[in-house]
């Protein structure tokens, strides 16, 4: 005997079909209830807009292919809030989930202090013991914020996905899509997989168990005690249009890094303010503190497309286990202490590092070295990259690198690097440079167009020709197949103007 009433939504079927059900939660009372509630294929879980509701929800229960199960808020005001006060595991919480939609909601998790209160989470989708295949699971639009306190640890934080305890089973069709996320113990996003792995031989590699149809976009990550993002134990996988700031607060940490992938694309995304806590002089030193990272175990990385700023350097490069690793068309705008991090400096195990049509820019006033912390580069080629420095630029001194070749790159206010072999010593001629500031338009990624070349410039029609170099610069524009500029934005004869401010 149902406790309270619930809404169905009437369907016109036999009456010995099973009725998908509207279930609309208005009171604490029927949010503490539906927990203990199966779901069935086209169930609909609605919280009341306007009103806050204590502990987890933790429905149970699946959707199918043609009727996922859907949690989302009906009404109007703002958006429900679930609060659970540092006392549950996480506010929403999906256990061996197939067929779920998440959107629309609130939700915190912490006591209120700044203390460590234990592995907790926003939105928790756990997969544990039971194996298979789970599919199709989405959260859209939820603002998490407040979770724990300000503190470190990469199993825990805002929205996470884990498998644990199973050995051959994965995940199909995740989407983490236009989610605010802030002020975050732990990381931000992140996934994991106690059976999925990339190993690499000599004469190949092998991929076990990779999630397929990940897609992480648009999500706004900021304040996170430990990185914004990890992206793990995927095939293909895309993270794009995410905004990624002010990562690391509690320890040190790429803003975004990879780790047991095959062809995951990382592109159109802004990371900045990753420098530690500088107002408590916490944050445990300054390794790993840039914008993006091929971390290791990976194949098949591409870095591309994205906007890098105010972190101490843009991009990590591991040398650990790890195979083509492709940065192309970003850009670095005042990168405070480094441009490029090599990673595991004791290894050398990272093959094919191509670094083409990147854009560096650093203001006076910067003290940076191409090479952070004095890191050795590896088996990587530096091709049609322009590094500007309005002061004077340092390499760093283990610059010259092992198996490391510079090849027509423009320099200013630097010296080519040792290995170049086809320098531009000259002022690229950009537009208005410096000056894209933060929380930029991803999608069109126009305010970075004061980065475009102007006539006379030295890097039009310069470029080396490089083999599948994606087609497109930075924003969009078709690469000319039979002159490519250096830098990340062509040269354009009836350029769009220039974002207002630039």
């Amino acid at each position: 005997m149902k406790i309270y009433q619930f809404t169905s939504v009437l369907l016109l079927l036999l009456p010995t079909v099973c009725l998908a059900k509207d279930y609309r939660v208005d009171s604490q009372k029927k949010f503490d209830a539906i927990s203990n509630i199966e779901m069935q294929p086209g169930d609909t879980i609605l919280l009341k807009r306007g009103m806050t509701f204590t502990g987890m929800l933790a429905p149970q229960g699946n959707g199918s292919q043609n009727a996922p199960v859907r949690i989302g808020a009906y009404g109007r005001g703002n958006q429900p809030v679930i609060q659970a006060q540092g006392k549950d595991r996480a506010a929403v919480m999906l256990k061996n989930p197939s067929y779920w939609e998440v959107d629309g909601l609130e939700v915190t998790n912490s006591d209120g202090s700044d203390q460590d209160q234990g592995d907790l989470f926003g939105i928790y989708v756990l997969v544990e013991r039971i194996e298979g295949t789970y599919r199709h699971v989405y959260i859209n639009d939820c603002y998490v914020h407040h979770v724990n306190g300000m503190v470190a640890g990469k199993g825990r934080g805002g929205i996470h996905v884990h498998m644990k305890n199973v050995q051959n089973s994965k995940f199909d069709d995740l989407r983490i899509t236009n989610n605010r996320v802030e002020n975050i113990g732990g990381v931000g996003i992140g996934n994991n997989s106690s059976c999925a792995e990339v190993n690499l031989r000599k004469d190949g590699y092998e991929a076990k168990n990779l999630w397929t149809r990940v897609y992480v976009a648009g999500n706004r990550v900021d304040s996170t005690g430990r990185n914004n993002v990890i992206a793990r134990a995927s095939k293909d996988a895309i993270y794009e249009h995410n905004v990624l700031a002010n990562s690391s607060r509690r320890d040190t940490g790429h803003s975004i890094f990879c780790f047991n992938t095959d062809g995951i694309k990382i592109q159109y995304n802004e990371a900045y303010g990753n420098v530690g806590d500088i107002e408590n002089k916490d944050g445990g030193g300054e390794s790993d503190r840039g914008g993006f990272d091929a971390d290791y175990n990976c194949i098949n990385t591409y870095i591309q497309y994205n906007y890098s700023h105010d972190n101490l350097w843009f991009c990590g490069i591991m040398k650990r286990p790890t195979r083509n690793v492709v940065i192309r068309y970003n850009i670095s705008q005042n990168d405070r202490e480094g441009i490029y991090f090599y990673g595991f400096n004791r290894s050398k195990q990272a093959e094919n590092v191509h670094v083409y049509n990147n854009t560096h820019y650093v203001r006076k006033g910067l003290h940076v070295e191409v090479f952070a912390e004095g890191r050795t580069p590896i088996n990587s080629t530096f091709e049609n990259n322009i590094f500007f420095f309005e002061g004077k630029g340092e390499w760093g001194p283990n610059a010259a690198g092992i198996n490391t070749v510079f090849r027509n790159n423009v320099y200013h206010n630097i010296e080519p690097h040792l290995s170049e072999t086809q320098a531009i010593v000259a002022d690229p001629k950009f537009e208005r440079p410096g000056k894209a500031g933060s929380l930029i338009d991803l999608m069109t990624m126009n305010e970075l167009r004061g980065y475009q070349l102007k006539s006379g410039s030295p890097c039009v029609d310069a470029g080396v020709a490089i083999e599948n170099a994606g087609g497109i610069d930075l924003v969009r524009t078709p690469i000319d197949a039979g002159g490519a500029d250096i830098g990340a934005i062509e040269f354009q004869k009836s350029a769009p103007s220039i974002a207002k401010g630039q």
